[in-house]
């Protein structure tokens, strides 16, 4: 059992960075829009070790024993404000500002052919031809109780499970660029975001592919937020009362909310219930164990080695993650802490059979470079993971769609360092290709714009208007 004051620690630390998160939301939601992928991620394995911290002993059926009670609530909360800090600097609202003010609008006349038509255009004969070769195989996962994982399809569908979200932040990009250019939103994105919702419930996911496409979709919304939201003296809270004052937009709201959640709902249970089988309480202890151990149980073992035992072998660490990790193709963080926590063989079964444990951060980074030095190497990929999503939200906002796409491109490693812990993806050629892309892009579309040009353009076809001599540059 943990003492009274230990509790109290927990609970202060633990409910301090879920009021950083209200902070962000209501007085700096710029940044919790454009980060809310690995916000929302973190608040979740928040509440999952203030659970085993609070609740301990649990049973985790993983790693087939008991986890808990500790305090390791309050390292991961300083850890997570810590990474969450360089935001406030790097989206200082008066850079806010000055990115509105770049921001111009190159509005588009009757006919003419922009970005969004193509993106729409070519987006939707894709997913056609997608729902076409589901159907056209005749096993639909969803119907025929067949797990995600191990639903093969076909090159297209293959191509949209490793490419889906960088697919629909694009659609995002359209959406909140419609808005921008026009001051008005492309819904057709929109729908397509909700064609490929359909999918994936039909292709046998759960959550995760809704949750990880829906924020996708909406980082570049932190471009609209920055435009409606330009004065800091009101409260974001307020601005969206005043935005569902109506009857009809609350009861809209409420409603879309109802089917997501159903939606996803019925996705977890079918998963557990028909596709892996479980009845009566089992489904509902899986789902538990799902939601407040397994997020967080594989850092608790962490902090159990690092913090409480004392036991740190950075150099061994290092030499796993870098130069002699189980399968050198995938993320070797996860595979040392299966390692340290499982053992062998049941790590190496486990990764055979393309199963690994949640969680990595930020315990790999205490493995790694020890309970003192981990704060400063935490601190430093916070500023450059703050830095590429301000270059997103800034090229959203400025039409810099080149730089926006390649931004995030280069962040999606950062991303899946937060999500799992992965670190050897720095040690990898063509991520080091990704950031020379990058900055040739950032460079090309700053020397365009001095000459009033884009690399790539909002209007692609413009219609010439007969007897005006206005002309519009693109």
């Amino acid at each position: 059992m943990i003492s009274v004051s230990e509790r109290i620690a927990i609970l202060l630390f633990g409910l301090s960075f879920f009021a950083l998160v209200l902070f962000l939301l209501n007085r700096r939601p710029v940044v919790f829009v454009s980060f809310f992928f690995i916000i929302f991620t973190l608040a979740w394995r928040m509440s999952a070790t203030m659970f085993i911290d609070l609740q301990g002993p649990v049973y985790s059926s993983q790693l087939v024993r008991d986890i808990g009670p500790g305090t390791a609530s309050v390292i991961h909360s300083m850890a997570y404000v810590v990474s969450l800090l360089p935001f406030l600097y790097f989206f200082r609202p008066s850079t806010i500002e000055a990115w509105c003010a770049d921001s111009q609008r190159r509005k588009a006349t009757s006919g003419d052919i922009t970005l969004s038509d193509i993106t729409f255009a070519l987006s939707l004969l894709f997913l056609c031809f997608l729902f076409f070769d589901l159907v056209h195989r005749g096993s639909i996962p969803l119907f025929n109780r067949i797990d995600r994982f191990d639903y093969a399809g076909g090159s297209a569908h293959r191509w949209m499970v490793k490419y889906r979200n960088f697919v629909t932040f694009w659609w995002g990009v359209m959406f909140a660029a419609g808005y921008i250019q026009q001051r008005r939103f492309d819904w057709r994105m929109l729908g397509l975001l909700c064609a490929t919702a359909i999918y994936a419930l039909l292709t046998g996911n759960r959550f995760s592919a809704f949750y990880s496409q829906s924020s996708f979709f909406i980082i570049p919304w932190a471009a609209v937020v920055a435009l409606r939201y330009r004065s800091v003296d009101e409260s974001f809270f307020s601005l969206i009362r005043s935005r569902f004052a109506s009857r009809t937009s609350r009861l809209t709201a409420i409603g879309l909310t109802a089917v997501a959640v159903a939606t996803i709902s019925f996705a977890i249970y079918n998963n557990l219930a028909n596709v892996r089988g479980y009845t009566g309480n089992e489904i509902w202890r899986q789902a538990f164990d799902r939601t407040l151990i397994q997020p967080s149980e594989i850092g608790w073992t962490s902090f159990e080695r690092v913090f409480q035992s004392g036991r740190t072998e950075s150099p061994f660490v290092f030499h796993f993650l870098f130069e002699d990790p189980i399968d050198p193709a995938r993320n070797t963080s996860i595979q040392y802490l299966m390692f340290a926590s499982i053992g062998e063989p049941r790590t190496s079964g486990n990764l055979s059979h393309g199963f690994q444990l949640a969680g990595g951060f930020p315990e790999i980074f205490f493995e790694l470079f020890g309970p003192y030095w981990a704060w400063l190497f935490l601190l430093g990929a916070g500023c450059i993971t703050a830095a590429l999503t301000a270059y997103v939200i800034r090229g959203t906002l400025r039409g810099d769609y080149a730089s926006a796409f390649l931004s995030l491109y280069v962040l999606y490693g950062f991303y899946i360092m937060y999500i799992g812990g992965m670190l050897n993806f720095i040690t990898t050629g063509t991520y080091w290709v990704k950031i020379a892309a990058l900055a040739v892009v950032v460079l090309t579309e700053a020397g365009l714009a001095r000459a009033g040009l884009r690399l790539v353009p909002w209007v692609v076809f413009r219609v010439p208007v007969h007897g005006s001599d206005e002309d519009i540059r693109c």
